[in-house]
């Protein structure tokens, strides 16, 4: 086998390998919101937050929840804690854009109010955590939102 011959198997073994990695992280995932969010509690305290029943989040967040399959929302009832967790699982085929828009717009106002006089609050807001994986939306705001993401990613598969 010549030089060349190696080195084009060697290309396509590589190609196989790289499509398979980019395409397994975008993925659908089978879980709902539920199943995935009871892993992420038990790296997030949700003590001293409240579970937020939809009519509220369509109100607080003004989102279409037609393209929502199924959402979990974790909030503090006091205005001063602005910690918060949001799983949200969007319908097969539905593009995360709009929701993604729409809760980061939300953080900016939300940092922005809180800017000037709570500085802690206001740092919480600044390091929030809003992604999509696998058909999912995750946003948290919180002491361990970057743990609570790593428990995401590990239990959304």
């Amino acid at each position: 086998m010549n030089r060349q011959r190696k080195f084009e198997i060697i290309c396509v073994v590589a190609l196989i390998i790289f499509i398979a990695f980019v395409s397994a992280d975008t993925a659908y995932s089978n879980k709902t919101a539920e199943e995935v969010a009871e892993g992420v509690v038990q790296s997030f305290d949700v003590n001293d937050l409240v579970k937020v029943k939809k009519n509220r989040i369509k109100e607080e967040f003004g989102m279409d929840l037609t393209t929502v399959d199924s959402c979990v929302y974790y909030a503090s009832e006091s205005v001063m804690n602005v910690s918060e967790l949001m799983i949200i699982k969007l319908k097969e085929d539905v593009n995360a854009d709009e929701i993604m828009n729409i809760i980061s717009v939300r953080l900016d106002k939300k940092q922005t109010l809180f800017e000037g006089y709570a500085p802690e609050q206001s740092a919480l807001l600044k390091d929030a955590v809003l992604k999509q994986s696998r058909g999912f939306v995750f946003y948290c705001v919180g002491e361990d939102a970057h743990e609570a993401f790593a428990s995401f990613r590990s239990n959304v598969r």
